[in-house]
């Protein structure tokens, strides 16, 4: 049986949740607990998992304490925690999260940024540059039309390594148009990137995926980046408008099948899981 360490899932009180995109759709209006996403695995051998953040501008030491204090610490070696890389005063906020020890990288969400090249902004590009210098990792969740834009930060910032979520978010309703394709060629020139086989989703009413439609976005990935820079992302519970937890394992396995590097062994070396 495959090991898989799930580098991508959510929990959050649901008082405390920010509701913005996604996360205002009814289906995610509750909360949302550590037993619900290990009752969700299905009896899958997940022996890891990595927490991302949900709460932008705000405190990010709070809610990525709370991760760990509510969840199992044997199965939750690493978060994602948020921080707002383009303020002057990021420094100080990088090194409170420091003190967090799960708390192995940093995400600034991009996606709802009006402007599609926000991410290679002289003041980003600075914090994304202590990230590498303080040993933590660059997760990057964008839109399709803001992807173009990646490379150049990954190509600024050479001593960070930059994670691209959700598959840079295209419309899987369609066949990878051009901007993506060569996007993620450009991507996979770039030593420092790593991309998570995550699920993409835009909205509730989003079609439940096919594998159809999901098989050409991955297998370029797969051919660009090649199996050591991709890893195994849920997006739960998120993922559960368009596919179960199961069913979405059991669909990247007969799609990329059992390489152990994209199961575990890319995300242990990346995230640093002992």
């Amino acid at each position: 049986m495959l090991e898989l360490i799930d580098t991508h899932f959510h929990i959050w009180r649901k008082g405390l949740v920010r509701r913005r995109g996604i996360l205002a759709a009814p289906y995610l209006r509750r909360d949302v607990s550590w037993a619900d996403y290990t009752a969700a695995w299905d009896g899958l051998p997940v022996t890891s998992c990595v927490n991302v953040q949900v709460n932008d501008f705000t405190d990010g030491t709070v809610e990525a304490r709370w991760a760990a204090d509510v969840a199992d610490p044997g199965r939750l070696p690493a978060i994602i925690a948020w921080a707002r890389l383009e303020d002057p005063g990021v420094d100080a906020e990088l090194v409170r999260l420091r003190q967090i020890p799960a708390v192995r990288a940093v995400r600034r969400t991009c996606q709802y940024e009006a402007d599609p090249g926000f991410c290679t902004r002289a003041e980003y590009l600075r914090g994304v540059r202590l990230l590498g210098r303080m040993g933590l990792v660059c997760d990057v969740c964008v839109r399709l039309g803001q992807i173009a834009a990646v490379p150049e930060l990954a190509r600024a910032c050479p001593e960070t390594t930059i994670v691209l979520e959700h598959l840079g978010k295209p419309d899987l309703s369609r066949p990878p148009d051009s901007t993506w394709l060569a996007a993620i060629e450009r991507l996979g020139r770039l030593s420092n990137v790593v991309a998570k086989l995550s699920v993409v989703v835009h909205g509730p009413r989003d079609r439940p995926l096919e594998a159809e439609q999901v098989a050409p976005y991955l297998l370029h990935l797969h051919a660009c980046l090649g199996p050591s820079r991709l890893m195994f992302g849920s997006n739960w519970p998120v993922s559960t408008a368009v596919i179960g937890y199961r069913a979405w394992v059991e669909m990247l396995r007969e799609l990329v099948g059992d390489q152990q590097e994209i199961w575990a062994a890319t995300a242990r070396r990346v995230y640093r899981l002992g």
